[in-house]
């Protein structure tokens, strides 16, 4: 998954850290470079889909290509709403393309409600 995401957004930067137990995501700048990095508390959580790893990676991706609004403390990246926005109109689609990509979107979607009713998931 982190491949195809590689592929289609080239100026993004994808990867794990398993050792991490944080059930999250995240999208930084580490320096020049855009950084996408799931965590192992989130890649290994038992109730985990496809379809939940790839709407949260374009939701972190959403986080640098998304545009205004942008997060206050953060300038340099989305808005939550913006990434979730961008990533489901946008990332999804280019990544799987537009039939799948609403697929994914929807059981996505509810997968990472009942994930994060059931945790202490972040995305």
């Amino acid at each position: 998954m982190l491949r195809r995401f590689q592929a289609c957004f080239p100026d993004v930067v994808y990867d794990t850290d398993l050792a991490v137990e944080l059930a999250n995501g995240q999208a930084f700048l580490d320096g020049d470079l855009k950084r996408v990095r799931l965590y192992g508390g989130l890649v290994r959580h038992r109730e985990m889909t496809s379809a939940a790893l790839a709407l949260t990676l374009a939701h972190e991706t959403g986080h640098h290509l998304g545009g205004p609004p942008f997060l206050p403390f953060h300038r340099w990246l989305s808005s939550e709403e913006r990434a979730t926005e961008w990533g489901t109109t946008v990332g999804l689609q280019r990544v799987f393309g537009e039939r799948t990509a609403r697929r994914i979107a929807g059981q996505g979607g509810r997968q990472l409600e009942r994930i994060r009713g059931a945790s202490d998931v972040t995305t």
